[in-house]
């Protein structure tokens, strides 16, 4: 069904059905609950908090409160918003998803907006991709984590559906508003950049020097601040520690504190450049299919494997084909651009990182698959043999059966993020009862260490890190795993930790074999420690690292 079958006042209604979906769907998941697991989070709200009370952009929760130069500063400035509303933690955790549920329904529908101008969708395709998008297990759990993925993800779709409109409409405000995005983009996260040289490049073709100059314009400023924040306010330097994990704890401080020079000894000092390189490519290669697919729901594993393959390179196929017959869209080199560094980086999550651009690799999977069946549809037509009626009937049947598997991961990722929702709320209880015999029973000044130390912080005001930050070079060459466990304690040694805060599910967003591994030196260490609380159903453990009465390191 073409668009133009659909009333313009329907589609907007079903997007408005799908709209209160996603609302309903994020805040059935509980999403305080989920408060912690990434660290990331509360990283960011404590930052939030910080700013909220005029002590600046700092990291309140790490030992000496250093200059907050990990991330830029607009996510955790719009959450301070919250804490100036409602500074009672954690009733207003509510309120900061709210924040991010309103960047998730913006996103939503520039994504609406983008497939309806995507050639070769009809009016039917946008609807049901928008849906797709909106209610994927991927968008869905970084909405209800008080991440910058989200935010990010709607400022840069936004600001490739209004660089497309400036040669459409011949607009020099689209051109601002894109570039001013764009900008916004850059103070959300560093890696919107890139993508502003992509649009930027893709109006310079499109539309002539005038409207890029326009852009560049509005995106300058942005761009001008987070220069000058980044030469004004250096990182603090690692500090000196009693230990002789020195690496381990450099890369522990590098993490929290300076993400270039964390880049710096974990991929080449490490000297894991091309591992990391090859094995990012080949996870970037599958990320269409997987945003689609679930192992959990396809077996046997084979044809899950299958299946992943044969949809992400479709939906490349398919990108590529809607580049050749539209034309160079300016979503195309912004998304190239965007890629590079995310080749080389470390952390290679594509499932998080590619959220901007999921509507994309969606409509290229929805019209390359409408290609591949008319072109042997067309077949037809001049019949030379019963073998391409019957490739085309398993076409379709493939191509339902895909459909029917992509309902049902839809469904099934998002029953198992309702299920996590519901174990980290009961183990969450346990948590507050360590919180809370930390903040009565040490004093101000003590210090800890536990996997998830931004929370711990904000229920109890005492400072901690991690244990130790397992390098994900680690993937690569198993001595750096192995150094790092050997040495999971060195947080506690440099910051004088007096307490080690255990809990049931630590390490859990970490990488395999890492976590298994991890908890069982955790359990190792354990055995050699004095227990001075244990929550009630023994979820939650609290170990003394320095006894009572002595100095701390």
């Amino acid at each position: 069904m073409g668009l133009h079958r659909i009333p313009g006042i329907v589609s907007w209604l079903v997007l408005g059905c799908i709209l209160v979906a996603y609302i309903a769907l994020v805040f059935h998941l509980t999403p305080t609950s989920f408060f912690g697991f990434t660290e990331d989070d509360s990283i960011y709200f404590s930052s939030a908090k910080a700013l909220a009370e005029g002590k600046g952009y700092v990291l309140p929760s790490v030992p000496g409160t250093p200059p907050a130069t990990k991330y830029p500063i607009l996510y955790p400035w719009l959450l301070s918003w919250v804490w100036r509303w409602n500074p009672s933690f954690p009733v207003n955790l509510a309120g900061a998803v709210a924040v991010n549920a309103a960047f998730g329904c913006m996103f939503v529908v520039f994504a609406f907006l983008f497939l309806r101008s995507f050639t070769g969708i009809g009016g039917t395709g946008v609807l049901v991709l928008t849906a797709v998008c909106a209610l994927n297990p991927t968008t869905i759990f970084y909405s209800i984590q008080l991440m910058s993925d989200i935010p990010f993800a709607a400022l840069v779709l936004a600001a490739c559906v209004l660089a497309k409109r400036v040669e459409q409409r011949n607009s020099s405000m689209s051109a601002a508003l894109s570039g001013a995005l764009s900008g916004l983009a850059i103070l959300v996260r560093v890696l919107g950049a890139p993508v502003a040289v992509g649009l930027g490049f893709a109006i310079a073709l499109r539309s002539g020097w005038r409207k890029v100059a326009i852009f560049a314009a509005s995106v300058f400023p942005f761009v001008a601040f987070t220069v000058w924040r980044s030469l004004a306010v250096a990182p603090k330097m690692v500090p000196t520690a009693l230990s002789t994990c020195s690496d381990t704890w450099s890369i522990t401080w590098l993490y929290y504190t300076n993400y270039t020079a964390l880049w710096k000894a974990q991929l080449l000092s490490a000297h894991v450049f091309w591992s990391t390189l090859w094995s990012n490519l080949g996870l970037c290669l599958l990320q269409p299919g997987d945003y689609f697919l679930d192992a959990s729901v396809i077996r046997p594993e084979i044809v899950y494997m299958a299946l992943l393959v044969i949809l992400s390179a479709v939906s490349i196929r398919g990108i590529v084909r809607n580049a050749q017959s539209s034309g160079l869209q300016e979503i195309h080199p912004a998304l190239l651009l965007y890629l590079a560094p995310l080749l080389i980086w470390t952390y290679g999550s594509f499932g998080r990182f590619l959220i901007p651009f999921m509507p994309l690799m969606a409509g290229a999977i929805w019209v390359e698959t409408d290609y591949l069946c008319n072109r042997i549809g067309a077949s037809f037509n001049n019949v030379r043999a019963a073998g391409e009626k019957s490739l085309h009937a398993l076409l379709s049947v493939a191509r339902i059966g895909t459909g029917i598997a992509i309902c049902v991961f839809l469904w099934r990722g998002n029953v198992l993020l309702a299920h996590a929702s519901q174990m980290r709320a009961e183990l969450l209880k346990e948590k507050i009862e360590a919180y809370s015999w930390l903040k009565e029973n040490s004093p101000a000044e003590a210090r800890f260490v536990a996997y998830e130390d931004g929370s711990a912080f904000l229920y109890s005001g005492r400072q901690g890190l991690r244990p130790a930050i397992l390098s994900p070079s680690g993937m690569h060459r198993p001595e750096i795993l192995n150094a790092d466990l050997s040495c999971i304690t060195s947080s506690a040694q440099a910051i004088g930790a007096r307490y080690w805060i255990i809990s049931d599910d630590d390490f859990g967003f970490e990488w395999e074999p890492a976590p298994s591994r991890a908890i069982s030196k955790q359990k190792e260490m354990e055995a050699s420690l004095r227990q001075v609380f244990r929550s009630q159903h023994g979820g939650v453990r609290i170990y003394e690292l320095v006894p009572e009465g002595q100095p701390l390191i």
